[in-house]
């Protein structure tokens, strides 16, 4: 790498540090009645709710059930938990009534035990622990 090239990079780095962070967190947690449909599930949320306009972040993803991960006092007793980030109010009620999440709620819903939703409003924010932020 050139010491040009080696700039633009951290610059871009520093950029992209920058940028807004999200203000709120929609997690869910998920059980279905029939957890042979996890997979499918994840999927249908990887396909349609990163896309939708307003989302700043999304991850979706199973218990964390492998030995070096488990530990007394941890549940673990859901099949798909994910998380979508907003930077406003709108985006996230744009969010709530988009096509693509009603079709993923209403397909769903259906083959769901119980859902989870907590929404936490961020106060802070870090992206390593030398990076503490206020939105």
């Amino acid at each position: 790498m050139t010491n040009r090239s080696a700039i633009l990079t951290s610059f871009l780095a520093l950029l992209a540090g920058c940028a807004p962070q999200p203000i709120l967190q929609h997690v869910v947690l998920i059980d279905l009645k029939d957890d042979a449909g996890t997979p499918a599930l994840v999927s249908d949320c990887d396909r349609l709710l990163p896309q939708i306009p307003g989302v700043a972040m999304y991850w979706c993803g199973t218990p964390a059930t492998a030995p070096e991960f488990s530990r007394p006092g941890v549940d673990a007793k859901y099949d798909v938990a994910l998380c979508v980030g907003f930077r406003s109010a709108v985006d996230y009620q744009d969010y709530l009534t988009h096509e693509d999440h009603l079709e993923l709620v209403n397909h769903w819903k259906p083959h769901m035990s119980w859902i989870r939703i907590y929404d936490v409003q961020i106060e802070t924010w870090a992206s390593s622990p030398t990076t503490l932020a206020k939105p």
